[in-house]
């Protein structure tokens, strides 16, 4: 039973907080992500939760399959410096992490690039190896380099309030680009936007009819550990990843 957990959520302004939260009072709410709703489909979104050895704690994270045997997250859910070393991850599939089913991983990579301690300078993004083909259908990457005026869908497993509450459950909440350079894309608003736990999950655009991951949720701004998620969350664009995903699917 994973009655303990940490969310990851890295944080421009109270660096990487982790904040505890007891596991059999996950929130129900049906407001989530900030401003969405519980998602019952987007079953290749899945949970990654991060834990040492026989531990009922650890972290909690977002990603998304993207080849039969591959995960796509958050470099910072996978990165010995930020969750420590001979950690155990979990794959977890499902609406909430008390009905999930769990899948092995049998590695983990993370962009060589990627600098906690300087998050604007993006490939923030890493990758899970199942331990066998997940009959889960892989979700397409966006390969141009021009971001579009579409309505962008976020989906995660993370807290639900600006007070760091409700993690553990599937959300998804629609919004748009802010702004964007050439490595990062930022999505949503105080009201709307990714918060602790939902690190590596998607940011989707319908694409010429293709549901397209075209962002990996990096981090985000914090007041204090329990005044969290203002001004819109931070994603790592992926096309500009595109090298390093190719070379871990």
């Amino acid at each position: 039973m994973r009655a303990l957990m940490t969310t990851l959520f890295a944080c421009s302004m109270a660096a990487c907080a982790m904040d505890q939260i007891d596991d059999d009072a996950v929130s129900t709410d049906d407001q989530s992500i900030i401003g969405g709703t519980t998602d019952n489909g987007d079953p290749s979104v899945v949970a990654i939760f991060v834990h040492a050895p026989g531990a009922t704690s650890g972290s909690l994270c977002s990603g998304t399959v993207v080849s039969s045997t591959a995960v796509l997250t958050a470099a910072h859910c996978v990165d010995p410096t930020v969750i420590g070393t001979g950690q155990v991850f979990e794959v977890l599939v499902g609406t909430t992490l008390s009905t999930a089913t769990s899948l092995a991983v049998t590695s983990t990579a993370f962009d060589s690039a990627f600098n906690v301690n300087n998050l604007t300078a993006g490939h923030d993004v890493g990758m899970l190896r199942l331990a066998a083909a997940t009959t889960l259908t892989p979700i397409a990457i966006n390969r141009s380099t021009t971001l579009t005026n579409a309505a962008v869908t976020l989906v995660g497993y993370g807290t639900n309030t600006h007070s760091n509450t409700g993690a553990g459950t599937k959300r998804t909440a629609t919004t748009s680009i802010v702004a964007a350079n050439t490595l990062l894309v930022q999505i949503g608003n105080s009201n709307v936007q990714t918060c602790h736990g939902d690190s590596g999950g998607p940011a989707f655009q319908t694409l010429n009819g293709v549901q397209t991951i075209i962002g990996v949720t990096s981090y985000g701004s914090d007041n204090s550990t329990t005044s969290v998620c203002f001004g819109g969350g931070v994603d790592t664009r992926v096309d500009a990843m595109l090298a390093f995903i190719d070379a871990h699917l």
